[in-house]
């Protein structure tokens, strides 16, 4: 039975090799100000401390409503053990809010209540997202002023994965329609921000920064250095499949735009040489 006052909330936390991470990531889920919520730690097959160090303090603080799922068999494509770790953590969790948090950042004691008050206040909302705080391993911190936003028949300008939440039956149906094997450099949270954007016509941002956003711990997404190489060109152009396959009439309105056929020559350039 949901509690219209104070739904359930599911914290999902993706973790592979973030030992030095995932304890702050975990503590900051459960230390919330909001106590009607669960966590959910799913380990991808983590080949350092992660899980002895998660299992120590479910142990320590004799936490029962932290869950731990340890995944098996991981994959090469990363984005797809994403996505496929947000999938079994879901089918594990009985929220009926859900957020998602990537194991190297962490929330602001307060997010969980002000996420959930959103969700109340707005019964039309079936995503919403928050602003994210760039946070070093110096301690610094840095609020960014991106211009987050929605654009006509196409992806939208988005804060990153641990700033997205959900009602959960809206995650459940995206996740049918997105969890494609292909475009294996478009991640959880471009497909997810494209498909409410583009397929629902939702872009909910909450105009408050609750999200600490580790920046030392981005080694995936160093090789992509916008404009200057063509791992970027490629992820474009996967971008652009991903929006015909969602869309062919928002995928048409592009491919006369000095942005698709940019990006299509680039790519063409490389594959012939």
């Amino acid at each position: 039975m949901i509690n219209k006052k104070f739904p359930l909330v599911s914290i999902l936390i993706n973790n592979y090799n973030k030992e030095n991470f995932c304890v702050k990531a975990v503590k900051s889920a459960i230390e919330q100000d909001y106590k009607n919520l669960e966590v959910i730690f799913y380990d991808d097959n983590s080949s350092d401390s992660s899980i002895n160090r998660i299992e120590k303090l479910k142990k320590k603080f004799k936490i029962r409503k932290l869950k731990i799922i340890k995944n098996k068999i991981r994959h090469n494509v990363f984005s797809f053990n994403q996505i496929e770790g947000i999938r079994k953590s879901l089918i594990k969790s009985k929220g009926d809010i859900i957020c998602i948090l990537d194991s190297d950042d962490f929330y602001k004691k307060d997010k969980i209540k002000k996420i959930v008050m959103q969700f109340i206040k707005h019964k039309s909302f079936d995503i919403l997202f928050d602003k994210p705080i760039y946070y070093y391993s110096s301690k610094n911190q840095k609020k960014i002023n991106k211009n987050y936003k929605m654009k006509i028949n196409k992806w939208p300008s988005f804060p990153p994965t641990s700033c997205i939440s959900f009602r959960r039956k809206s995650l459940i149906n995206a996740i049918r329609k997105i969890r494609i094997k292909k475009n294996e450099e478009l991640w959880f949270d471009f497909r997810v921000a494209t498909y409410f954007s583009i397929k629902k016509n939702q872009f909910n941002l909450i105009d408050d920064d609750l999200t600490y956003y580790r920046q030392d711990s981005l080694s995936y997404d160093k090789k992509f250095v916008k404009f200057l190489n063509i791992e970027w060109w490629k992820r474009r152009s996967q971008a652009f499949e991903f929006l015909k396959f969602l869309d062919k009439q928002s995928y048409k309105k592009n491919i006369f735009t000095i942005d698709f056929l940019i990006t299509k020559l680039i790519n063409k350039i490389y594959q012939i040489f």
